[in-house]
């Protein structure tokens, strides 16, 4: 027998934007329902840039000093080239002054998820696991879900907003009938969380620079832990799911041009790079965050972070609106400042892509005889150093210029 729950917000999807969402909607005391397809929280660490916008965002509530005690502070970058280091950056206090959180927190997007998780069940709510979209249907009233439950039985779930966080492929873009154009890089990618041994030390981020591709070590928390990131050349003919870890470590090997044994490999992927935007964040009642709404290159650790600020800016809103405290058009501003970030975010990451894994060969010279020489005096300078933390922490962002 179908049943039917009433509730504020529906949440479809519960990654770290999802759940972010769902953690600010208890924090302003408006009731949710969060479903989600799988059976629990990833057990992948994906993601696993932290920027300081987001450490802001939860120290409102309390999680920033756990996110910081579990990850581990990006506290050099060095650039290594024909095996040997070419510059070192401090990086562990760039943004001193401009944030209580002045470097990138390295912290697997699965302990993303734990946290945000555990924060909703000591706050008394749960997330409907392996619950399945099937529709929706709006009217001006309200919004109507088609969901089937982990038993099997259908379920409606009536709500005031729907909102969708459910990734890339997302079903609630699909149903609401919005665009997701772009591009995609035409180049495999591959990500791998291993122990490493080598020469170098595990305080640092490691970037091979090299003439024709990405190769980079993140330092995790734990001993000799690192994530790596790399690409295969254009000419590699392989898709997803088709490469071996074999041949990933074989291209690691050879790029970084360094003695190291790879071993105890916890996680590895690979993927195809894709930079697509929504046309619009909302339609009616239903609205878009996270990945369903934009995608990128990984340049910047920027994507998670998105997500979350996405679930930040609408929360507030719709809160107001639900309290009757504004006016319905407070919602327009949501795809209005988020739309147009989405497009800024796009670029920039872009252009960073561009310059660090392009194999023109001019960028190339750039990068491999240029940057390592430069990069230490240019960060010296206070306003190329407040520039570049502002950026890429997000703490610059603002809509002063909006209609809010």
């Amino acid at each position: 027998m179908e049943t039917t729950i009433k509730t504020d917000v529906l949440i479809i999807g519960a990654g770290p934007t999802g759940l972010s969402l769902a953690a600010q909607l208890v924090r302003h005391d408006i009731d949710f329902v969060i479903i989600e397809k799988n059976e629990g929280l990833t057990p992948f660490s994906k993601a696993i840039g932290v920027q300081a916008r987001t450490l802001e965002i939860y120290e409102q509530i309390g999680l920033a000093q756990k996110a910081v005690e579990q990850g581990a502070i990006a506290g050099k970058a060095r650039m290594v080239v024909g095996g040997e280091i070419r510059a070192e950056i401090d990086l562990s206090n760039i943004g001193q002054g401009l944030s209580a959180y002045p470097y990138m927190l390295l912290l697997e997007q699965s302990k993303n998820e734990r946290l945000l998780y555990e924060y909703l069940q000591r706050k008394g709510k749960e997330v409907l696991w392996k619950a399945e979209f099937k529709s929706l249907s709006q009217t001006e009233a309200g919004t109507s879900a088609q969901i089937v439950t982990a038993t099997g039985s259908s379920q409606t779930i009536e709500a005031n907003y729907l909102v969708g966080c459910d990734g890339a492929k997302s079903l609630v873009r699909h149903a609401l009938g919005l665009e997701f154009q772009g591009s995609t890089v035409e180049r495999m990618f591959f990500v791998a969380d291993v122990q490493v041994d080598w020469k170098f030390s595990h305080d640092a981020l490691h970037v091979c620079l090299s003439q024709d591709s990405l190769l980079a070590f993140f330092p995790l928390k734990g001993d000799k832990r690192y994530r790596i990131v790399g690409s295969f050349p254009e000419e590699f003919a392989k898709e997803e799911g088709e490469v071996l870890y074999e041949e990933i470590e074989q291209r690691i090997k050879e790029k970084a041009q360094l003695d190291l044994d790879i071993h105890d490999v916890d996680w590895f992927s690979t993927y195809k790079v894709h930079t697509r935007h929504v046309n619009k964040f909302s339609e009616g009642r239903c609205f878009l965050a996270g990945d369903s709404a934009h995608i990128h290159t990984p340049a910047g650790g920027q994507g998670m972070n998105t997500g979350i600020q996405d679930g930040y800016n609408l929360a507030w809103k719709v809160a107001l609106v639900l309290e009757d405290k504004a006016h319905e058009k407070l919602l327009e501003t949501y795809n209005e400042e988020r739309l147009e970030n989405a497009r800024n975010l796009t670029r920039s990451t872009d252009r960073m892509f561009q310059f660090l894994a392009s194999s023109e060969w001019f960028l190339a010279f750039l990068r491999t005889n240029v940057l390592p020489s430069m990069a230490k005096y240019i960060l010296s300078l206070d306003s190329a150093r407040n520039f570049m933390f502002t950026l890429i922490s997000q703490i610059g962002i603002n809509y002063r210029h909006g209609s809010l």
